[in-house]
């Protein structure tokens, strides 16, 4: 059952995988990335002033002989290599929760402890004279849906196993905010914001999903493997481009390239599927799930002017958002159905349009 920050001991739910131990804790790889990226274009910008030396080219002739004798070794040396990498990837693959998606993933929500600990300890100092009471209205509203959607959801041992805690924070932010070990941020603004008990719930239960789907550590476990393909190409660049211009300017290149179609991309899907689970969970709940979509198409009236375009942002854009939904729409009403909810009343939508 939910339970108000204030009075709640933080405690840690960890869903473990299959072998997350073996990983590097995120906490060491922020240290230990940047040293390791400053490596590699020292040693690939030394390689490559010996590369371009005149007076090493007798060394030069040298190594390319010896590659030219050991290429067989070399080859099946490259190609274990390989096959080590594909085996360590395919060990790591799990299924989603609920959603049953294939993802590669090396870490649980308890490696995360201390960048959690970090973000939630700079969100209560910021809003430190914002925290509502449990007997505030809004906490009291918010604890109830809170409480509904675990309730109907109970059931799912993602659900059952967390220690869930909700904060309601007074401020004009329009958001909320999920940690992987289960606490739930609400601020005032969103509250204010949504039009209904339906939206709120779905907002929460989107939150929720993010914590239940384990989101942050496949993300974290998805920058991991980006991590190293950055530092090995920047050994390759450096060593490679004649001169460090070119370096920076290719690397920079690398970079955006990585950022706006790998990484962005795969923040949307996670986004998207939060969004999907989240109106599950509403369902399972017994709320109106067809109000979800008007709230994104608020939002998108909200934020229309301020709003940066789908491929830079980690979240879609609030009218593509709506649009799933309704796709999902059927399927959400089959499963609310499914759970012997009251009959909802007949009710026009607002569909988007698809020129928009």
């Amino acid at each position: 059952m939910f339970r108000s920050f204030i009075s709640t001991k933080i405690k840690f739910a960890a869903i473990h995988t299959s072998s997350g131990q073996k990983a590097i804790p995120p906490i060491i790889w922020l240290i230990i990335k940047p040293v390791s990226k400053l490596s590699s274009i020292i040693i690939g910008r030394g390689l490559r002033k010996w590369l371009r030396s005149p007076a090493n080219l007798h060394r030069k002739q040298a190594v390319i002989e010896h590659f030219k004798t050991k290429k067989k070794h070399y080859f099946f040396g490259i190609t274990g290599f390989g096959a080590g990498c594909y085996g360590y990837y395919t060990s790591h693959l799990q299924l989603t929760p609920i959603t049953h998606r294939k993802r590669f993933i090396i870490f649980n929500s308890a490696h995360l402890k201390e960048i959690e600990e970090f973000e939630k300890k700079y969100i209560l100092e910021s809003f430190k004279d914002k925290v509502l009471p449990v007997d505030h209205k809004y906490t009291i509203n918010a604890l109830r849906i809170a409480n509904k959607l675990f309730s109907a959801n109970i059931h799912l041992p993602e659900v059952k196993d967390i220690k869930w805690k909700l904060t309601v924070i007074q401020s004009d932010i329009v958001n909320a905010c999920a940690f992987p070990n289960g606490d739930v941020f609400v601020f005032t603004g969103l509250m204010d914001f949504v039009k209904n008990d339906d939206e709120l719930a779905f907002i929460i239960a989107h939150e929720m999903s993010h914590t239940i789907l384990q989101h942050g550590a496949e993300q974290m476990s998805h920058s991991r493997i980006f991590d190293i393909i950055s530092i090995a190409l920047s050994l390759i660049i450096w060593s490679m481009v004649p001169y460090d211009t070119g370096s920076i300017f290719t690397e920079k290149i690398a970079e955006n390239m990585q950022e706006y179609f790998f990484s962005l991309p795969y923040e949307r899907v996670l986004e998207k599927e939060a969004d999907i689970v989240g109106m599950i969970l509403s369902a399972k709940a017994c709320f109106d799930v067809r109000n979800n979509s008007q709230f994104w198409h608020r939002m998108n009236d909200l934020n229309e002017e301020n709003e940066m375009p789908e491929f830079l942002s980690t979240h879609p854009s609030n009218i593509n958002r709506a649009r799933d939904l309704e796709d999902f729409l059927p399927q959400a009403l089959k499963i609310r159905d499914e759970c012997n909810c009251y009959k909802l009343p007949e009710k026009k939508f607002i569909k988007v349009l698809n020129d928009q």
